[in-house]
């Protein structure tokens, strides 16, 4: 079986490709949901072990929000949107205005903007190899988890660690309203998907 640590340097540079689109895509995108304009750094894409992950997040015992969205049809996996208490705070205050919230019991409006922007994130990412890759995909309802963010990667790497060792990461830097976050977008294909996907690359 294929796993991501087989790409070649091709191989590499078309999913860097990929990532650099749906960057594009989610600057416009973020842009009109806040009304506010956002830049994008250069997207940072890394190929991790499972066994990495956790100890690689510096933000691994910090509270985060996790947007999981599910991805079916020619290619069949997950991706994981995790962003800090401070990027979802200033994200809610920009869009309902500045006031008092429960960051780990968000309401009802603050819940469906969180899984608005992870839809935002991750949909720009899903396009953009739909796009390139020629697939037809299906995407999930979002999921959101609100936990440290050590906790949160706990429920994919339980499924996933079984069956391969790599995961790939995309950092996002985010430059809003005269400060930068980080963003995290973890990538964990079904084996038989990334099988698939990686065949695709390679040809």
């Amino acid at each position: 079986m294929r796993q991501f640590a087989d790409l070649d340097e091709i191989s590499r540079d078309i999913l860097k490709e990929i990532g650099n689109i749906g960057t594009g895509n989610a600057v416009t995108a973020l842009s009109q949901m806040l009304m506010h304009p956002v830049d994008i750094a250069v997207p940072d894409l890394k190929i991790l072990k499972y066994q990495e992950v956790c100890s690689l997040l510096d933000s691994a015992d910090e509270l985060q929000t996790g947007i999981m969205v599910g991805v079916g049809g020619d290619m069949e996996g997950m991706f994981l949107f995790l962003l800090s208490e401070t990027f979802t705070m200033m994200v809610l205050n920009k869009i309902l205005g500045e006031e008092e919230r429960e960051f780990l019991n968000p309401g009802e409006m603050e819940r469906s903007l969180i899984c608005e922007l992870g839809n935002i994130m991750c949909g720009s990412y899903i396009n953009a190899l739909a796009s390139v890759m020629d697939l037809k995909l299906e995407v999930s309802v979002p999921d959101v988890c609100i936990d440290m963010g050590g906790a949160i990667l706990s429920v994919p790497l339980s499924r996933f660690l079984r069956v391969s060792d790599d995961i790939l990461m995309i950092d996002n830097l985010f430059h809003l309203g005269g400060e930068s976050f980080l963003g995290r977008i973890l990538f964990i294909p079904e084996p038989d998907s990334l099988d698939m996907m990686l065949r695709s690359l390679r040809e």
